[in-house]
């Protein structure tokens, strides 16, 4: 699968930067951010499971490092140029690079666990399937279903790990509107090594990128919405 990572860094180290990462690959410091993400097991039976929690999701799993990265290009563009600029980053890098399916897990933060802990099921239902895929409704309408956040939480620690569901939402073209006024179309996070032989391009672009409007607003879809 093809991948796009964009992070900001100081304007004199961009070019040293870019040398870096098309030598040694991608580095989980590389950014802000820290992340990581763990597989919880045997999606179908822990699914099934009436008194799933966290407790089956997160203990026990071995958590590994990891890097954010969106499906399509435009989504990176964002991150790199506007919501992760500042002062002192303020040099967009924006890098190509492939995975298989199995390295990756949706990034969930800033927009599905919200959805699956607070959603209006009438509303967010049809908007997960259509960015998310069918395959997202077997989580989710059970998540509803119960008042218990460990549960909901849960299911969308199997949710992300899907593989129908990743493959949907790589494949999504609406525009989300998340938290933290985030905007992309598609967002995950994909585990190291990302080695130099997997990356296609790395580049900076210099031009500023107006994101189109949102499709489908987080805040629109959420119980006792505003």
């Amino acid at each position: 699968m093809r991948f796009f990572r964009g992070i900001t860094v100081p304007g004199h180290q961009v070019e040293l930067i870019m040398e870096g990462i098309r030598l040694n690959g991608l580095a989980a410091d590389q950014g802000e951010w820290r992340m990581t993400h763990e597989h919880p097991g045997n999606l179908k039976a822990l699914n099934l499971k009436p008194d799933l929690s966290l407790n089956d999701t997160r203990l026990g799993t071995k958590s590994v490092a990891a890097v954010c990265a969106c499906g399509d290009e435009a989504g990176a563009i964002y991150y790199a140029c506007s919501h992760n600029k500042s002062e002192k980053n303020d040099t967009p890098i924006i890098i190509e690079f492939t995975a298989d399916r199995s390295f990756a897990a949706i990034d969930g933060k800033d927009f599905l666990y919200t959805a699956f802990q607070m959603g209006e099921p009438d509303i967010a239902r049809p908007a997960l399937e259509r960015c998310f895929g069918t395959a997202i409704l077997s989580y989710a309408d059970r998540t509803w279903f119960s008042e218990d956040q460990s549960f909901r939480i849960a299911q969308c620690d199997l949710a992300i790990h899907d593989p129908d569901v990743i493959e949907a939402h790589h494949a999504n073209e609406l525009v989300l509107a998340g938290r933290y006024r985030t905007l992309f179309r598609s967002a995950f996070t994909i585990a190291h090594p990302v080695r130099p032989e997997a990356i296609v391009n790395v580049s900076s672009p210099s031009a500023l990128f107006a994101f189109p409007r949102p499709d489908v607003r987080l805040s629109d879809i959420l119980r006792n919405r505003r």
